[in-house]
């Protein structure tokens, strides 16, 4: 998994407020992270791992998740096509 319990991350597109990771899991081959953000962690929401980074300066280098390989397409790519992106 590329993110754990406790990491601090934004969006990799569009920054938006610092998250904590809350949870992680796979389903359907992909990995979904639950965040929690504000005050008092009143906002959560999840997100497909690969529209996360490490948040710049939070303690460890910047990560992101890599592109999927053996030819499958990304939950991102499929996203934008799907937006028209």
């Amino acid at each position: 998994m590329a993110f754990r319990v406790g990491d601090i991350v934004q969006l990799r597109y569009g920054g938006g407020p610092r998250m904590k990771v809350e949870n992680t899991t796979i389903s359907g081959g992909n990995e979904w992270v639950t965040c929690v953000w504000g005050a008092n962690n009143e906002c959560h929401n999840y997100f497909a791992a690969e529209m996360l980074q490490a948040a710049p300066g939070a303690g460890a280098p910047a990560r992101s998740v890599p592109a999927t390989g053996s030819g499958a397409t990304s939950i991102w790519s499929r996203l934008r096509s799907w937006l028209g992106v």
